[in-house]
């Protein structure tokens, strides 16, 4: 399992949180009716170093790929899965298949988002959002100086970030910066160890990992809404379909990790998975369904 700065920031911030290794990206579906139907769900597996795949619906997840340094953040895009493995990213054929790395030297690489042929990969200890090739390539910075970045969603010319701040409650925000780079803005502050985010129809949904909840807020900033408590460490979530999907990596050093999902409009959430060992990233894939098909993302 990889060890984080965030082992350290979390257990001196809140005592029943533990590890943060994070999160989860925007998940780009490869094309979908005008109504698309969420059919699978991805999760990196932290504890077991795989990438899981598992019914959107609930039920008994298949190993992807395996041996993987580190799982942490994931995206989805067509048939090509996109995960950070610590200092690396790296590419899996969603059917399974061997990795592929894309690019390495990264700073503790958290999270991932994917945009056409574009990846945004947060790095928690250098402080920077970086961009790539999504068929790989050198990275370039698309904003640096930040403390502590960790969750990353995409959406049109934006780029949502989650910053964990000084690791103590209170200190951590969501901020947001054009995908072309340029000058932070703050959407949310005073959270505590926000984590995993992705945006759908106006909308931000946060995991914050230190408190246990999930929260929405406005894409142009506001007061985060509560839509649901109770969840142990939750550090990655996608929107797809009217659904939040939440992975819960649980407590350290045990196998009672969830995965759950829950209405955009908050409520309590059902387990779709349960019993897996530090899940720390969900993204979803959505099926073709109708006569015509149209690109779909958030």
């Amino acid at each position: 399992m990889r060890r984080s700065p965030f082992t350290r920031l979390v257990r001196r911030a809140v005592v029943t949180t533990g590890a943060l290794i994070l999160a989860t990206a925007v998940a780009a579906a490869p094309a979908v009716a005008a109504l698309p139907a969420t059919d699978t769900l991805y999760v990196t597996e932290n504890g077991t170093g795989s990438v899981l795949s598992l019914p959107a619906a609930g039920g008994t997840p298949s190993a992807v790929a395996t041996g993987i340094a580190g799982p942490g953040g994931i995206a989805v895009s067509g048939d090509t899965l996109f995960v950070t493995a610590g200092t690396s990213v790296v590419s899996v054929p969603a059917a399974g298949g061997t990795p592929t790395t894309l690019a390495t030297g990264l700073g503790n690489a958290f999270d991932v988002a994917v945009s056409g042929g574009t990846l945004y990969v947060t790095e928690f200890d250098s402080g920077n959002v970086v961009s790539l090739p999504a068929g790989g390539g050198t990275p370039t910075p698309v904003v640096t100086g930040l403390q502590q970045p960790v969750g990353v969603a995409v959406s049109g010319s934006t780029l949502y970030v989650t910053v964990a701040g000084a690791g103590t409650p209170g200190t951590g925000s969501v901020i947001s910066v054009p995908v072309a780079g340029g000058t932070p803005t703050v959407l949310a502050a005073g959270l505590n160890l926000p984590a995993g985010i992705d945006v759908s129809g106006g909308t931000l949904y946060v995991a914050v990992a230190g408190d246990g909840s999930v929260v929405a807020l406005p894409a142009t900033g506001g007061i985060p809404t509560v839509l649901t408590t109770g969840l142990v460490r939750p550090f990655g979530l996608t929107v797809s379909a009217g659904t939040v999907y939440v992975a819960a990596a649980g407590d350290v050093g045990s196998s009672n990790g969830t995965v759950v999902s829950l209405p955009v409009t908050g409520g309590t959430p059902t387990v779709l998975a349960a019993g897996l060992d530090q899940p720390f990233s969900v993204a979803a894939a959505a099926t073709c369904t109708g006569s015509l098909c149209i690109p779909f993302g958030s």
